[in-house]
């Protein structure tokens, strides 16, 4: 897995004049190199077929947890590419990441960015690379939301953003899985890892749980958390 790059931990970061002219630059390479910009949260409804059931699965021991190989949904969001070395569920409309490995395969799912800094990044090395030059993507704060609309002290989590753009597509049930906030007593990912099961520096447990609280007290369908830990933590604090 690529490594982890300096960047700041709030979020949405501030935005300048300077930040401004480079997310227009990269757009604008990458519309050259065949990477097209989504808009908005109804474009991306539309172009996934107005799904009605989204699975959000995260890359936590739950992941793998009973009955979600047979969970019926009608669209996978995941996060990062580390599921692509495991044996369910790996053909994602929609993957969250701020990581720079490359997709797995010739298939690339939409790609959403946390911040314009790292879709600059990432759509970049793409580009240099050659590599997945046909991709869709989206950054999750250019899109107006209620929940970029705050600035949270720490970056929310790929998995809380991938749950919050689930939300903002209005399906009729959201399943939730592999978002165990790091507290799974068999550790960071399923299987043998020596991964620490913790979270980064620039993320914090708190604000993860009071964004995604605030993500679902907002959301009008049916909700299913297949995560212990994520179920437990979200009722305790209320």
């Amino acid at each position: 897995m690529a490594s982890r790059r300096n960047v700041v931990t709030q979020w949405p970061p501030d935005n300048n004049l300077w930040a401004a002219l480079a997310g227009t630059l990269c757009r604008t390479r990458a519309h050259l190199a065949g990477m097209r910009r989504i808009a908005s949260w109804d474009e991306l409804r539309s172009r996934l077929g107005e799904p009605k059931a989204i699975l959000c699965l995260g890359n936590g021991p739950s992941s793998e947890g009973t009955g979600i190989e047979s969970a019926g949904f009608d669209c996978l969001f995941r996060v990062n590419w580390i599921w692509s070395d495991r044996s369910i569920h790996r053909d994602p409309n929609v993957v969250f990441t701020a990581d720079l490995d490359a997709p797995p395969g010739p298939a690339v799912p939409i790609v959403c960015f946390p911040t314009r800094q790292d879709a600059n990044l990432i759509l970049e090395s793409y580009a240099r690379r050659r590599i997945a030059t046909r991709t869709e993507y989206l950054v999750f704060p250019e899109l107006a939301s209620p929940f970029s609309d705050r600035t949270w002290s720490h970056r929310p989590t790929n998995g809380a953003l991938m749950v919050a753009a689930a939300a903002l597509l209005r399906p009729a049930r959201l399943i939730i899985a592999g978002i165990d906030l790091y507290l799974h007593p068999d550790g960071k990912y399923p299987g043998a890892t020596d991964e620490p099961n913790e979270y980064d520096a620039m993320h914090d447990r708190s604000i993860d749980l009071a964004f995604i609280r605030v993500v679902l007290d907002r959301f009008g369908g049916d909700i299913d958390i297949r995560s212990q830990q994520l179920r437990t933590a979200l009722a305790a604090g209320r």
